[in-house]
């Protein structure tokens, strides 16, 4: 089941088969595979989230900071409106 989260939580499906592959090497192979494959994955998330905070914090957007909400809830809105009328069309 665990193994069935952690690759599910990926969209590495291409990976797939080598955890297949490696399941006849034994759990030992299979078990070394999920650690890196996670710690790995892990990895990349935390440096992609650090790197666009970093970059996002370099960004001064002005009236979107503070109205950001209301604009969202807007086009949250319009989404709704839009697709209420769709079958209309």
């Amino acid at each position: 089941m665990a193994l069935m989260l952690i690759l599910g939580s990926s969209p590495m499906i291409e990976g797939i088969p080598a955890f297949f592959a490696a399941s006849k090497y034994g759990v030992r192979q299979l078990a070394i595979m999920v650690v890196v494959f996670a710690a790995s994955t892990i990895a990349t998330y935390v440096a992609l989230v650090l790197v666009g905070r970093e970059g996002l914090s370099r960004v001064n957007l002005g009236p979107v900071e503070r109205y950001g909400e209301v604009l969202s809830g807007l086009v949250i809105a319009a989404i709704g409106v839009v697709f209420l009328i769709w079958p209309a069309i």
